[in-house]
């Protein structure tokens, strides 16, 4: 069998000097990783080992063929390695065989080892694969543990890499704006990132740590609900604006329709008036001079006054109640009164806004002719209760017109008033 170092320009030549280097660069792998994953000195020093006798294998090839490719011998060679350039190359082929054959047990030995067990490069890839950003760094900033994320993050908020994990905080915390626990930051891509941190103790050492959650979607949401909020807030000031207006528009409204009431009642008594001026016989003189006599207090403002002359000794507020109870058989209605009438004038004119606006509600709306009125008087406070014989309201009693301008006039006084309609339409003045 041939010396290895006539095999120059060989096939075999080549084949055997690539497989020594393989081996080396294969051994050296080996090594490393055994290194980085303390698997134990034994496999250590066997990849050590390995990667010694490749080196040296091919260490010795390319001084054979530095000596086969020389034309004279070179003295500088001592006997071994002359001795070694003889011997034949399946000597060497040998020793690769061999050495690729650990070499490959050892390997397949790391694979298996990671696929069934948890190794610092599984655990640094599982960190790097995590969306959210992670950095584990020392007191004095050293960064001990960061992801991919986290570099990432360093990178588009502040232009350099990771290298200072405190420094890195302290520029979250002086331009994160504050939100519960952490710091919320926007990037130059768009998104939105709450940087949140704590201790970790652990063996004596305090490290901190550092999460970066990506709150995008969150923080969309949240902005839409903020400006639907304000939307919201100025529809209610718009709403609250309309509704003032429509109060101020609702009271104008009513004074007119008040007006023309009065306009409506003075022309009545004119006509009642004429009638008895051109019929005094079938006329009752005294209703004539009487509603002429209040109407023309009202207009002159002087409902609470007595008359120049001093014929008539009740109050206004006593005659305007009696020509109420008159009036509202006009329409059809009757009133039982139940209790002293009160003696106070205001009381009294109170009282028969009350019965004239209770009278055409029931006439109008229940389909009444009825209604009862309950007078209780305990101390300084009266109390009217106001019932009637008509059907029972459908639906909740909304005031307006009468009933809205009969309650003014009674928190006008200082007196309270309730509208009921279960289990039947009550109306209720309670009056200082």
């Amino acid at each position: 069998m041939k010396a290895v170092w006539l095999l120059k320009n060989s096939f075999l030549w080549y084949a055997v000097t690539m497989m020594s280097l393989a081996l080396v660069i294969g051994g050296l792998i080996a090594l490393a990783d055994s290194i980085r994953s303390h698997r134990g000195s034994q496999r250590t020093m066997l990849t050590g080992w390995i990667a010694s006798v490749a080196f040296a294998v091919f260490m010795i090839l390319m001084d054979c063929a530095r000596y086969a490719y020389l034309a004279e011998p070179d003295p500088r060679y001592q006997p071994f390695q002359l001795t070694l350039f003889s011997l034949p190359w399946a000597f060497y082929a040998g020793i690769e065989a061999i050495l690729a054959f650990l070499l490959i047990l050892i390997l397949r030995n790391g694979f298996l080892y990671r696929r069934s067990h948890l190794t610092q490069d599984a655990i640094r890839e599982t960190v790097n694969l995590l969306p959210e950003g992670i950095c584990i760094s020392a007191p004095d900033g050293t960064v001990l543990l960061s992801n991919v994320q986290m570099d990432d993050l360093c990178r588009m908020l502040t232009g350099s890499a990771l290298s200072d994990g405190a420094l890195f905080r302290r520029w979250v915390e002086a331009n994160g704006e504050k939100q519960n626990a952490g710091r919320l930051l926007r990037t130059p891509d768009g998104k939105a990132w709450r940087f949140s941190g704590e201790m970790l103790t652990e063996s004596g050492k305090n490290d901190h740590l550092m999460t970066a959650e990506d709150m995008t979607e969150q923080y969309r949401i949240t902005e839409t609900l903020k400006e639907k909020n304000e939307h919201l807030q100025e529809i209610q000031r718009r709403m609250k604006a309309v509704s003032d207006l429509s109060g101020e528009i609702f009271v104008a409204r009513e004074k007119a329709n008040a007006r023309a009431a009065l306009h409506n009642q003075l022309g009545q008594v004119l006509l009642m008036g004429q009638h008895w001026l051109e019929h005094p016989e079938s006329t009752d003189a005294e209703m004539v001079r009487m509603t002429t006599r209040e109407m023309n207090r009202y207009l002159l403002r002087e409902a609470e006054e007595l008359s120049e002359d001093g014929a008539e000794a009740s109050e206004p507020g006593a005659d305007l109640l009696r020509m109420t109870l008159a009036m509202i058989k006009d329409i059809g209605a009757q009133a039982e009164i139940i209790g002293e009438l009160p003696e106070d004038p205001a009381r009294r004119t109170l009282l028969a806004y009350a019965i004239q606006e209770c009278a055409s509600n029931a006439v109008k709306h229940a389909e009444g002719d009825r209604i009862t009125v309950f007078l209780e008087e305990d101390g300084n406070r009266l109390t009217v209760r106001i019932r009637n014989n008509g059907r029972i309201p459908e639906s909740p009693i909304v005031e307006s017109g009468g009933l809205l301008s009969l309650r003014q006039k009674t928190e006008a006084a200082g007196g309270r008033m309730l509208v009921e309609s279960r289990p039947g339409f009550r109306l209720t003045l309670i009056l200082p």
